[in-house]
């Protein structure tokens, strides 16, 4: 991880976003800037004019649902990996949100399984790849 990893947060409550912002900034080691957007409309315009290497995403949002949140985030930046985290989502709304770009859903409150669940979307495979001369 030799260059700053850019780490999208769409949350409307600002202890919420203020407390993941610190999540990723002390454990990315200065390695995560993390951008912050209090509602959909803004994290959308931030994903259509900046990269990401993730996108972690309140379903509570004020300005949309949580399936809608999720597809119009991955229609906007489809090469960037979403982790959406909330309170309570059932089977079939955790199966549609990893149908419309989801990686994984996390659990509001539970820190450590969404910082494990983030890492190793921002950390790059170490599994060497196999390569077979040319014949």
């Amino acid at each position: 991880m030799d260059t700053a990893l850019q780490v999208l947060i769409i949350e409307d409550d600002e202890l919420d976003r203020g407390l993941l912002a610190e999540l990723f900034c002390l454990r990315g080691r200065g390695r995560v800037v993390v951008t912050e957007a209090p509602t959909l409309k803004i994290g959308l315009d931030l994903v259509d004019t900046f990269t990401f290497d993730l996108v972690l995403l309140d379903t509570k949002l004020p300005d949309a649902s949580a399936l809608y949140a999720l597809r119009a985030v991955a229609e906007h930046a489809p090469s960037t990996p979403i982790l959406p985290h909330t309170t309570f989502l059932g089977a079939s709304v955790r199966q549609a949100a990893r149908q419309r770009g989801a990686y994984e859903v996390v659990v509001r409150g539970e820190l450590n399984p969404l910082w494990t669940a983030a890492h190793k979307l921002l950390t790059p495979d170490p599994t060497p790849v196999e390569s077979h001369p040319a014949a």
